[in-house]
């Protein structure tokens, strides 16, 4: 009896235990519960008050080896956000939301072509990165810190510092606008060198935002564009000096500029892309106001010839569309064709650009196109400037990514066009 009486006693303490243990778990996980709902509820209200909205400091994959880019959101609701870019000039809402996890999380949980163009398979993005896992980007990100001045975020893939900053007044539209443009003016450039403060020269290999052997360890840098300059993931020595952003100077006179740490202790030399083949890789604008008599003359033959065939043509240009290259035209505010041109580069003038009629053309956003409407009614009259014709281009902009081009016939010099990068509707009145 008394052996059971102290096997109880040495028992009842575990019980105890075990027992206060598991009155203890409801209201540990209670408390747990509280501060992730204000967690959360702390997030969306920091994402929403600030109603300029908020500038994303982005960068895919955990190896940063596609580089940086900037993206503009603003929160409109518990659900949906607005999101741009310096990558194009969308503006695309869709839904997101700010979830409990292990951590409240912020997840674009609605596809949106501007951030999830960094997470998409390569073979839907472009062929950036494997077919398979593209630039393996983020699109769900644990929240670290949020207050009205910054929101720090991990990608939950990658792990790197996502850091948004408040905008101000119409900055989500003014200020994407200026990222873009010197995305654009970024991407004409090429060959880049650095120079030393000592003189020395060292040739760079340039890939996606990403230059390699930049730094005094021979590392690879990733950095964004940023108006006039650079700013890197994360501070790096470069000849000695600790930087995290530079600036962009042009070299007066020449095509060609430079990127410098604002004590001008090295020198990034950087030339511009030839004119010929700054005009191949973009898309420009046509109208009739723009035409030498040449132009002129045959447009005036389309103007009568789709008036007649009650043809709306909202817009013409000159470049690539979806893979292919040629003049496109937009009918009807749906119909959009693009009749492919091949462009040969001169080898010994960067002015200098030849075109020819390819003979095929592709279609969009109807199932069949009236050939004899659209390219028989009027388009082909609008093409025949560039039949088998050779361009010399020139401009008076003379920053590395000029907006507008004069292309002149070398043969015939009633025949030019200026060219501009801004849409231009209505193009037979304009």
């Amino acid at each position: 009896m008394k052996k059971r009486y102290l096997l109880i006693l040495f028992i009842i303490p575990f019980l105890l235990v075990s027992s206060c243990k598991r009155l203890e778990d409801p209201i540990f996980d209670e408390n747990a519960s509280v501060r992730m709902t204000a967690a959360v509820q702390e997030a969306y209200a920091v994402l929403q008050g600030n109603k300029a909205g908020w500038m994303m400091k982005y960068y895919p994959s955990s190896g940063r080896e596609f580089g940086g880019y900037t993206i503009f959101a603003k929160f409109i609701s518990n659900a949906q956000v607005t999101l741009t870019s310096d990558v194009n000039t969308d503006v695309l809402t869709s839904t997101y939301a700010v979830v409990p996890e292990l951590s409240a999380t912020l997840t674009f949980n609605g596809y949106n072509k501007v951030i999830h163009l960094f997470s998409e398979p390569g073979v839907d993005n472009g062929g950036i990165g494997n077919s398979d896992t593209g630039m393996k980007g983020d699109f769900e990100f644990v929240i670290q810190e949020a207050t009205p001045e910054r929101v720090v975020l991990k990608g939950k893939k990658s792990g790197n510092e996502i850091v948004m900053l408040p905008l101000q007044g119409d900055e989500f539209e003014t200020k994407s606008a200026d990222f873009y443009r010197n995305s654009v003016m970024f991407s004409s450039l090429e060959n880049f060198t650095l120079e030393s403060a000592s003189g020395e020269i060292k040739p760079l290999t340039y890939s996606r935002r990403v230059l390699r052997g930049l730094a005094d360890d021979n590392s690879s840098v990733s950095f964004r564009v940023i108006p006039n300059g650079l700013e890197f993931y994360e501070e790096v020595k470069i000849g000695g000096v600790a930087v995290k952003t530079l600036d962009f100077e042009g070299v007066p006179g020449e095509r060609r500029g430079f990127y410098t740490d604002k004590d001008r202790t090295f020198k990034i030399y950087t030339s511009y892309q030839a004119l010929n083949t700054w005009f191949v890789n973009n898309r420009w604008s046509l109208s009739y106001n723009n035409l030498g008599a040449y132009g002129k003359e045959l447009w005036d033959v389309t103007k009568v010839n789709f008036k007649n065939r009650n043809v709306e043509l909202n817009n013409v240009y000159f470049g690539p569309y979806n893979m292919v290259y040629g003049l496109i035209g937009v009918f009807d505010n749906s119909v959009i064709a693009l009749f492919v041109f091949d462009t040969t580069l001169s080898t010994t003038d960067g002015d200098i650009l030849r075109t020819d009629f390819g003979g095929r053309y592709y279609y969009w956003q109807v199932e069949v196109f009236d050939v004899n409407k659209y390219w028989f009614g009027g388009l082909n009259q609008i093409a025949a400037p560039f039949f088998t014709t050779v361009f010399r281009i020139t401009t008076t902009d003379t920053s590395s990514a000029p907006i507008e081009l004069l292309l002149t016939d070398v043969n015939n010099a009633q025949n030019t066009m200026r060219v501009t990068l801004a849409p231009i509707n209505d193009p037979l009145n304009n």
